[in-house]
Formats: structure tokens, C-alpha cells, sequence
């Protein structure tokens, strides 16, 4: 999805998540990158009680683990969902909005989580939490990393095979972790 429109974007529960789209494969999952701004987007269909509850209140997990060039964010929800991988390249963000967002520095970085009913379209709850300074910062670094390496569809396709033949699962990929918290909980 183009985020060019991000600052006028609205995410409501009941309203669809994107204006064009009705409908999301079961059980996928994006991590969108914008200007510096992060969200993950979870699809499934006709999600219970029991999981929006797991949504919202369970204990949410992070990691980071890079190779080749290809970041791969990890993320777990107690309750919901088991360690899941989303590789990454800011070279496939739209151009207009690679912006390097707001320095780090020493502070908490936002990631929003939208779960999207994935046979409407809908958004069915939200949730925000934090990464710590010492994991936004890491993961920036390796943004800024991809930013100035040379890119190529082809290499990078190449490069997540690569991973994924020697580290199966996400499981295995969150022990090899760079970094692994619990958002919203500092690492220090």
C-alpha cells in the first residue's frame, strides 16, 4: 500500500484498513515503515474473543535479526500468536516515504499493531507499544545500512532463500536474534 498519504490516513476499528481493499490473505501480516513511523498489520479472518483479548493484553515480544542485507523483524503476541518473521528493506518502501523520521536519540519508538479481519477488511482492534531506545536505534542503524548498500530485487529475493535455508523457523530465527525485548519494556 502506498503511505505517501500517511499524516491524513485514519485507522478506526470497524472502519477497512486500507479504502481499496476488502479482503487480506488469512493469516499474513506486513510491517510497515513510514517516514520513521512503524506498524504491523495482522490479518485473520473472523478473529474470536479470545484472540482480540490475546491481542490487546497479551505480552508482546520483539527481535531483529539481519543477514545479507535483509533485516527481519520477529514479533510474538502471548496468547495469539507464536514467533512470526517479516524480512524487511527500506528500498522497497515507496521512495516518498523512506524519510529518516525523527532522530532516536534516547527515547522509545512507537510501533502501532492493527488487527484486520481478514475476510472484511475491517479493522477489528488496536494496540501501541514501544521499542526501547537501544532496539529503535539498532534497527534504524540497519535501516541506514540498507539506505546506502547497493539494492537489487533479484539479490535480495536471493538473500532471504539464503536465511530461511539455514534458520527454518521463526523460532530458530528469534535465537539468533541481534535483539530480542518485550515492547514496552526497557533493555537496560
Amino acid at each position: 500500500m502506498n503511505t505517501k498519504h500517511q499524516s491524513t490516513w485514519r485507522i478506526a476499528i470497524g472502519d477497512l484498513f486500507a479504502p481499496t481493499r476488502k479482503s487480506w490473505p488469512d493469516g499474513s501480516f506486513e510491517l510497515r515503515y513510514f517516514d520513521g513511523n512503524f506498524l504491523l498489520q495482522l490479518c485473520e479472518p473472523h478473529p474470536s474473543s479470545e484472540l482480540l483479548h490475546a491481542f490487546r493484553y497479551g505480552a508482546m515480544h520483539i527481535a531483529l535479526y539481519a543477514e545479507q542485507g535483509v533485516i527481519f523483524f520477529l514479533f510474538r503476541i502471548e496468547g495469539a500468536w507464536g514467533w512470526s518473521d517479516q524480512p524487511f528493506s527500506v528500498r522497497l518502501v515507496h521512495e516518498e516515504d523512506q524519510g529518516p523520521g525523527d532522530p532516536i536519540g534516547n527515547h522509545y519508538v512507537l510501533l502501532s499493531v492493527v488487527l484486520v479481519n481478514s475476510r472484511t477488511g475491517r479493522v477489528c482492534a488496536l494496540r501501541q507499544v514501544t521499542m526501547s531506545p537501544t532496539f529503535a536505534q539498532a534497527f534504524h542503524k540497519l535501516i541506514e545500512n540498507q539506505r546506502t548498500a547497493p539494492f537489487s530485487m533479484e539479490a535480495h529475493c536471493e538473500a532471504i532463500k539464503s536465511v530461511y535455508s539455514t534458520l527454518p523457523t521463526s523460532d530458530i530465527m528469534a535465537v539468533a536474534a541481534l535483539h530480542v525485548e518485550r515492547a514496552g519494556q526497557s533493555t537496560a
